[in-house]
């Protein structure tokens, strides 16, 4: 018989198990596997890093840039407007879409104003209180009005006229030509809100506050109108709800404030959504009651607060604004500037 593998060498071998020579190639896979998976999430990880980074530099540039424009605008606009660049018609427009949002509502007072002028070395409500207060250094006045019989707003304190001049008259019971008669204890006549708007324009931030608790919103509204390029320097305040609202159904820019000295006043002032700010009588404020407030979107002020001490113990609670007496408006409204 024919020997099928007449040379030894091309006979078939059995193999031979080598558990090494067959577990390396694989062993060896996955290893370059692992690793290179490891590399892959290294590499997406140091990727998402740096795109995190550089989204976050963007955004503080993007936060620098919009606050430097918030604060260059307002004097960018008074600057053109003195200069004539500006119709009122645009100034308007512009302040308009300026206060769209709440928070961007009088962008640059000081959270301090002063009661009723310089009360100290003069008679309140006066153009010498009014003056004193701008050479002692406090453009931020509070000052309160009541309407005439035929809708004129008088800037005075009280209605009853005897503690400012020799009349026992309440303006609410007398025409404008009568009142406009009256003279005050300092010789000044009696002045109408328009007058005072018209005599300091924009060298004071005005917060007005409604006396009387008509709802007729149209005496304010003729001064604002007279007074277009002064909007956005005018803020309102009345202890009554519907005078406020009424005003912020005509002039839905405008800053309103409701006048608060009693705890359920004050819960149900928090409910009404169209309010920009509560003043409170400082019996009232504390920590909880600040952040309450603030909770709901609404600033918080404090009246009548007449220690410099007390004005920086509120402010540094977090109160958005007080209204004191003009000794310490002055230091407050100083040290706030030069900051």
């Amino acid at each position: 018989m024919t020997q099928r593998y007449p040379n030894s060498n091309h006979a078939p071998q059995t193999e031979r198990s080598n558990p090494t020579q067959i577990q390396d190639p694989e062993v060896s896979r996955q290893r370059k596997a692992r690793a290179a998976a490891v590399r892959k999430r290294r590499r997406h990880k140091a990727i998402l890093r740096a795109v995190r980074k550089t989204l976050i530099g963007v955004l503080a540039v993007l936060c620098c840039l919009v606050f430097m424009h918030t604060l260059a605008l307002p004097r960018l606009i008074n600057t053109q407007l003195q200069d004539g660049t500006f119709t009122s018609e645009q100034m308007i427009a512009m302040a308009n879409e300026r206060l769209l949002n709440q928070s961007s509502k009088q962008l640059f007072r000081i959270p301090v104003f002063a009661h009723r002028g310089f009360v100290k070395d003069s008679l309140d409500n006066s153009y010498a209180s009014y003056d004193l207060a701008l050479l002692s250094g406090c453009p931020q006045i509070e000052l309160d009005v009541h309407a005439s019989s035929d809708g004129v707003l008088y800037v005075s304190h009280d209605n009853n006229l005897s503690s400012i001049s020799g009349s026992n008259w309440n303006i609410t019971d007398h025409t404008s030509a009568e009142l406009d008669g009256i003279l005050m204890k300092n010789g000044e006549k009696l002045h109408r809100l328009s007058e005072v708007v018209e005599r300091y324009r924009d060298q004071i931030i005005y917060l007005v506050e409604l006396k009387d608790d008509n709802p007729d919103p149209e005496p304010f509204l003729d001064v604002v109108r007279g007074h277009p390029k002064l909007a956005e320097n005018i803020q309102v305040q009345s202890f009554y709800p519907e005078v406020l609202e009424n005003i912020r159904a005509q002039l839905p820019n405008m800053f309103v404030q409701y006048l608060v000295n009693d705890r359920n006043t004050m819960n149900e002032a928090l409910q009404m959504e169209w309010l920009d700010s509560l003043a409170l009588d400082q019996k009232l404020v504390n920590q909880n009651v600040i952040d309450l407030v603030h909770s709901t979107g609404k600033e918080i002020w404090v009246w009548t607060v007449d220690s410099v001490d007390k004005v920086r113990e509120y402010l540094a609670q977090g109160v958005d604004g007080v209204i004191t007496d003009l000794d310490s408006a002055v230091v407050i409204y100083k040290e706030m500037v030069s900051k």
